[in-house]
């Protein structure tokens, strides 16, 4: 490949990269993510290992906890690749929110009007008009399409249209999308994403709205590579992984009581100079009394990764366990174990993760009950 793809891969985080002894080719490891990426205008593709339908399930899962994408009516088990599936999968729910005309909302805005309409802003009024009567400040209420919903749906379906991949046939509705939502603000790149709480008013945008929340999340790429990159859609495979184990698990420990945390801050040595986040903490009465971290890597059915036990056996040793659990996103599916000398033991499961995700929080239900009466 061209060196300024090599490079692009590198600034982007997306892979490592190395040359080899022949011109123009490299050696890439380290894959951190999948997806396509423009990159010195080159289409990068990279595909995931998983199968696409597969994938959107575990992010709907972590997202939800739930297996609200397992649903043939999102249409991903048609595609084979990312961003064709995205896309169709995008416009076919943008399609039918908007199917009886965008939503409305009140929005409030301030404004300087010639007359009073809701209510006057006294203070602004003697400090920006110097007493003068006219114009009024005024604060008051708009019902308007342009909220943050369908700000959430044009901006997405823009990102899409610039992405390469994008079926033809799908290219045509999502135009028709942005047509629908024509005089709503786009969100600019780089700026905050309204965060839209589902309530029954926008109840029919519940499905695009999680889909136009992943679309935002994975084009951030564009704005943080340089020159080099160009639009892309990329997804961090090992937080899906962790998302999805941690939404699970969650449920899981439910009936044990306690809270299961996330990157659980916390330092190694006495005088706090060594941070530590294990992925997840089970904590009773402000103590931890599990630590589970969450790898998505091949676990070699007897061969245990030495940077992974020597992580957890610190963790452990940190908090006065006696063993530890390693989850892996494939290898060996029985429950092994590694008792250090004068240390912990360190168990190790790996998931099969060509299961459905209500199948795979099933077997991390059992598995937690198993480690638990270890």
């Amino acid at each position: 490949m061209p060196r300024e793809v090599a490079a692009g891969l590198v600034a982007a985080r997306i892979a490592d990269v190395s040359p080899t002894f022949v011109a123009d080719e490299y050696r890439v490891s380290g894959v951190r993510k999948v997806g396509v990426a423009r990159i010195a205008g080159h289409d990068v593709w990279i595909q995931p290992k998983t199968p696409v339908r597969r994938l959107f399930a575990m992010l709907g899962y972590a997202r939800s906890g739930s297996a609200i994408w397992e649903d043939e009516d999102f249409g991903f088990a048609a595609d084979e690749d990312l961003v064709p599936a995205l896309a169709h999968a995008f416009e076919r729910q943008a399609s039918r929110a908007l199917a009886g005309g965008a939503l409305r909302g009140y929005v409030t805005r301030d404004n300087a009007l010639p007359l009073v309409r809701g209510r006057w802003r006294i203070g602004d009024q003697l400090t920006r008009r110097g007493g003068q009567p006219l114009p009024v400040e005024v604060s008051f209420d708009d019902y308007v399409e342009d909220i943050a919903e369908n700000q959430l749906v044009l901006t997405a379906a823009i990102r899409l249209l610039r992405l390469p991949g994008v079926p033809a046939d799908v290219v045509g509705r999502l135009r028709r999308v942005v047509r629908v939502l024509d005089g709503v603000t786009i969100i600019p790149v780089g700026a905050p994403v309204a965060i839209v709480r589902p309530d029954r008013r926008n109840a029919r945008y519940s499905a695009v709205l999680s889909l136009a929340s992943l679309v935002l999340s994975g084009a951030s790429i564009e704005q943080r590579a340089g020159s080099l990159v160009g639009a892309g859609f990329l997804v961090d495979m090992w937080s899906v992984f962790e998302d999805f184990v941690t939404a699970a698990l969650r449920e899981a420990f439910r009936p044990y009581g306690g809270e299961l945390v996330a990157q659980y801050a916390s330092t190694l040595d006495v005088e706090g100079t060594v941070k530590i986040a294990p992925d997840l903490v089970w904590l009773v009465d402000g103590e931890v009394r599990a630590c589970i971290d969450v790898k998505y890597k091949v676990e070699k059915y007897g061969q245990y990764p030495n940077a992974d036990l020597y992580q957890m056996a610190a963790y452990c040793r940190r908090f006065g366990l006696t063993d530890g659990l390693l989850v892996y996103a494939a290898g060996a599916s029985a429950v092994e174990g590694l008792q250090l000398v004068h240390g912990p033991m360190i168990r190790q499961r790996a998931l099969n993760l060509g299961r459905t995700e209500i199948e795979l929080a099933g077997e991390l239900s059992s598995l937690l009950s198993e480690y638990l009466r270890l």
